[in-house]
């Protein structure tokens, strides 16, 4: 993805723009914060940059380099995440460890990205510590990562640290709005749902997920017996209509719900509807608000946690459907 003005953090750029100015660039980066908060999109705008025909940040993000660089077959630019596994494993840290100390084939710097690295293995992050003390000179190391408490110490403190936030949450919708043209409903939903990660947002964008969300939630209602007006004029039949054999669509299910849940909650103690998630049907909630004690809505929300934990363990679709139907029933 190319680097729009945006989805920019300015403090994180700031920096960056800085060191550059100055000739001051550091030879490790930690960019750390929530997912979808253009870590991994300022990442590339810098390998760009070092590599780039104009020697600019930004970048030009039309010459070959960063052509290439965009299109992921850059030959000096690496990425090191996990593959089939869970973790980053020790052979791929000495795969990294041999590149690094290549020439560079046709740009000036070698640039090693780095996603997830709070899943380094033990291993792993001891042999990447090596590398982080004595970098060659031509090269860049930028890791990525969520959670600063599963990283070495030691690896953190040979890094130049950057944080990342979520922006505020009106401001993402006003962003989703106006900059890609989203209506209001989907603008409101998705900068709630993501809490301002704009590129968690724009994933889903193009997609029906608008609809989706309110179709489950009116199954849910009207399987509980509550009147629900619809919202386009139709009514499903039943959740045939979904393949809940797709482990992210059973992941949207029970996350949709767990916003419901959230949303109910907050009207019963008053909040205004403006904070809902799911603003487009506030009324309607605050309807179920009345059918539900906070104790209901506390163990509904305890449960559909442990639901998105077993769709993880591969545990029988049917069976996750059939105890959310009785999750609602009261």
């Amino acid at each position: 993805m190319s680097y729009n003005q945006s989805l920019a953090q300015e403090l994180p750029e700031q920096i960056i723009k800085k060191a550059w100015e100055s000739g001051r660039m550091s030879s490790a980066y930690l960019f750390f914060g929530p997912a979808g908060t253009g870590r991994l999109s300022l990442a590339r705008s810098l390998a760009k940059s070092i590599n780039c025909k104009a020697n600019s940040f930004p970048p030009c993000s039309v010459c070959p380099s960063c052509v290439k660089i965009e299109k992921n077959n850059h030959p000096d630019v690496h990425y090191v995440k996990k593959e089939i596994s869970s973790v980053i494993k020790i052979e791929q840290i000495h795969q990294m460890q041999r590149e690094i100390n290549l020439s560079c084939f046709e740009g000036r710097c070698k640039v090693f990205i780095m996603l997830n690295t709070e899943d380094l293995t033990s291993e792993a992050a001891n042999c990447l510590l090596k590398i982080l003390e004595e970098p060659p000179k031509d090269s860049l190391i930028i890791l990525i990562a969520s959670d600063l408490r599963r990283i070495f110490p030691t690896i953190i403190s040979r890094c130049q640290k950057i944080r990342f936030t979520s922006k505020d949450r009106y401001e993402a919708e006003i962003i989703l709005n106006r900059n890609y043209h989203l209506d209001e409903t989907l603008s409101h939903f998705l900068a709630f749902v993501f809490e301002g990660r704009l590129l968690e947002a724009l994933r889903f964008k193009d997609g029906n997920i608008k609809n989706f969300k309110n179709q489950i939630i009116r199954q849910f209602v009207l399987s509980s017996g509550f009147s629900f007006t619809p919202l386009d004029g139709k009514h499903l039949t039943g959740f045939n209509k979904f393949d809940f054999k797709d482990k992210e669509e059973l992941n949207w299910l029970i996350k949709i719900l767990i916003t419901c849940v959230r949303d109910i909650y907050l009207l019963k103690i008053g909040q205004d509807k403006s904070e809902l998630i799911n603003e487009d049907i506030a009324e309607q909630l605050f309807r179920l608000a009345g059918k539900f004690t906070f104790t209901d809505l506390d163990q509904m929300l305890g449960q559909l946690c442990n639901m998105l934990e077993n769709v993880r363990q591969n545990i029988n679709p049917r069976l996750l459907i059939d105890n959310l139907r009785l999750l609602w029933r009261k």
